[in-house]
């Protein structure tokens, strides 16, 4: 053990020898306690983190800076911007949050009380998943460099964050209300709902990579969006899960033949423009009011609303479902699902990554029509038959 000096400030020091560095330095690790006691058990876990190999003055090193350091090998991995600047705003969340801290110093309880605090604050459940995902890559790093352990393991927050409203496909009737309501917006949902397309993929859509006669889309490119919304092109290659051939209904294509094709884009703004985030909001949300005017229940307070001489278009209480562009990618996974489509052929129709993902749904799905089945069956029962 090293020998202990007793401080003016009543606590007990003792210097342990590390070695040398590079340049033949002596380098020497202070310990504190407040108690001979204490020391000595400070003491006994430093020479074992020594002893694991552990760089016990590194764990001085700022979290920030290895926080850092982790973003910059993020940046030169191949992922999306999108992507990137999500990792960017949680990295900022968490240097903000351990302002000060050694990385050494971070405990479970740091990492679980940010956390707490973003599903207070009302934040989704992917999010509150992200920042803690992003916490645990930074510390994995430091584990057997500097720590024992990741401290972020120690975190188990089971659906912390808001609850997010469970994706579904489109009922029939819902789809009929798709098919029954001209809008501008309808070509998006149309598409969406009959070729899985996502929200970038169809932004990034021009007319050379719709082959009606073949009935096919090709989707070999991606607009992206930053944390402004504003929107970024980017091409896909030949690796990427999400560079596809789609095959697409004779409805689809009966319909997309009578789309204007006074743009290269298939989806633009009025202006003809590339949609940004803003612009999906606006024409959603103007699609959304429609289908509600034309289906949706009126309320009491819809009636007043209804009988006031102010002019101008009355807003509507939204009795509908929130239908949202994930729910028409989910449409077309159902169809391919009750269309008895395998579930390779549907993982490459709806570009997923990885088959478990397509897997999962269609698991989800068949034990939603097992269950509607055995439904029928009671109904049947029931009647006496």
């Amino acid at each position: 053990m090293a020998r202990a000096k007793k401080r003016a400030d009543g606590r007990y020091c003792a210097q342990i020898y590390l070695g040398r560095d590079e340049n033949g330095r002596k380098q020497y690790k202070s310990v504190y306690g407040k108690s001979p006691a204490e020391l000595k058990e400070k003491e006994t876990a430093i020479r074992a983190q020594l002893g694991r190999g552990l760089d016990v003055l590194s764990q001085r090193d700022s979290f920030t800076q290895w926080a850092e350091d982790w973003l910059h090998i993020k940046e030169a991995e191949h992922i999306t911007d999108r992507q990137m600047e999500n990792y960017r705003r949680a990295v900022a969340l968490w240097e903000d949050e351990l302002q000060g801290f050694e990385v050494g110093q971070v405990r479970a309880d740091d990492i679980e009380r940010v956390l707490l605090d973003l599903a207070a604050q009302g934040y989704a459940q992917r999010t509150v998943s992200l920042y803690k995902s992003t916490m645990h890559q930074i510390m994995e790093r430091a584990v057997g460099r500097v720590i024992a352990a990741n401290p972020a393991d120690q975190v188990k927050l089971r659906a912390a964050g808001r609850k997010e409203e469970q994706r579904r496909a489109l009922t029939a009737e819902e789809q009929q209300w798709i098919w029954d309501t001209p809008h501008r917006a309808q070509p998006v949902a149309v598409i969406m709902m009959l070729s899985g397309l996502r929200r970038g993929e169809l932004a990034a859509l021009t007319w050379n990579d719709v082959d009606l006669q073949n009935r096919t889309i090709t989707v070999n490119k991606v607009m992206e969006y930053d944390s402004n919304g504003t929107p970024s092109l980017r091409h896909v290659t030949k690796t990427e899960a999400g560079m596809r051939t789609v095959d697409i209904p004779k409805r689809l294509a009966d319909y997309m033949a009578a789309m204007p094709r006074d743009n290269l884009l298939v989806v633009h703004t009025v202006q003809g423009g590339v949609m940004t985030v803003s612009a999906w909001v606006k024409l959603w949300r103007s699609y959304m009011a429609e289908l509600n005017r034309k289906y949706g229940t009126r309320t009491p307070a819809d009636l007043e609303r209804l009988k006031s001489s102010k002019p101008g278009p009355k807003k509507l209480d939204m009795t509908i479902p929130n239908i949202t562009l994930h729910w028409l990618r989910h449409t077309f996974c159902t169809l391919l699902y009750l269309s008895g489509v395998d579930v390779v052929q549907a993982c490459a129709q709806m570009g997923h990554a990885d088959v478990s993902t397509t897997l999962r749904i269609y698991t989800h799905l068949d034990a939603i029509h097992k269950r509607k089945s055995v439904d029928k069956l009671d109904a049947y029962l029931a009647s006496g038959n």
